[in-house]
């Protein structure tokens, strides 16, 4: 069986041309730089707040999911994965979770707002700091509870990060019922080029069980489709260089491309 094939130079064009210099390291770091841009390098950092959060628009309070996409930014720049600037972040989100487990930034209302960030907090935290897995597990129990009874109510991302969630511990555990049923709900939904990407990052990041390889397969070759002829994916929101790199981190993960840098 041929597997999906994407064009990685055209996409590096693409961002190249249309990425701010934060983009282009992270375009380095997917695709095999391990010395990034020291002038990129202190832009993060002077973006980092004292409380080791990221604010939405600096200057700006710290926002948990603004926090969450900033580590996975670091992640794609691999010698940023393990810097104090990241231990920081990942300490904020920590810090961060309520009583009852969940997660929502301060003057954000909406219980729908709060499972989405408590699913990007707890994903967030079971890949970067699994060995820190009581604020895991009790996100996760929130989770849980406040989507057993309204999953198709809930939007995609919270449903691809709570899948992700509960297919291993803390979370849930190998055959979990909840996360097996939240990738069927998604089988057969019209996906973005960034969903795609994301649902196959939990693949690489969490772990790919065999009964799903079909299944990842057929959605890399989905994601691949959509690559438009400048070398970019579409997204809805204009945030196409973002899912051109969210595109390229599937591929790389799975080992479909190699180096370019």
């Amino acid at each position: 069986m041929a597997l999906p094939q994407i064009d990685v130079a055209r996409a590096k064009a693409f961002v190249m041309a249309h990425g701010s210099a934060v983009d282009v390291t992270r375009l380095e770091g997917i695709l095999g730089r391990d010395q990034p841009d020291r002038s990129v390098v202190r832009t993060l950092e002077e973006r980092q707040n004292p409380d080791g959060g990221f604010p939405v628009d600096a200057p700006g309070a710290s926002s948990v999911v603004a926090t969450c996409t900033l580590i996975q930014w670091l992640r794609d720049i691999p010698p940023l994965a393990g810097a104090p600037m990241a231990g920081r972040a990942v300490s904020f989100v920590r810090r961060s979770q309520q009583v009852d487990g969940s997660w929502i930034d301060p003057g954000t209302t909406g219980a729908a707002a709060q499972a989405y960030m408590t699913a990007r907090a707890v994903y967030t935290l079971l890949v970067a700091e699994p060995d820190h897995p009581d604020p895991i597990a009790r996100g996760a129990r929130w989770l849980r509870g406040a989507l057993e009874d309204g999953t198709d109510q809930a939007d995609t991302e919270t449903l691809i990060l709570g899948a992700a969630i509960w297919s291993r511990p803390p979370g849930g555990g190998p055959g979990d019922a909840l996360a097996d049923a939240a990738y069927a709900s998604l089988r057969d939904r019209a996906l973005s080029p960034r969903e795609l990407a994301l649902w196959l990052t939990t693949f690489v990041d969490l772990g790919l069980a065999a009964r799903h390889l079909g299944l990842a397969v057929g959605l890399l070759d989905r994601l691949a489709g959509l690559q438009q002829p400048d070398g970019g994916w579409p997204a809805e929101d204009g945030g196409r260089v973002d899912a051109t790199l969210g595109a390229l981190r599937a591929f790389r993960g799975f080992g479909l491309i190699g180096p370019a840098f």
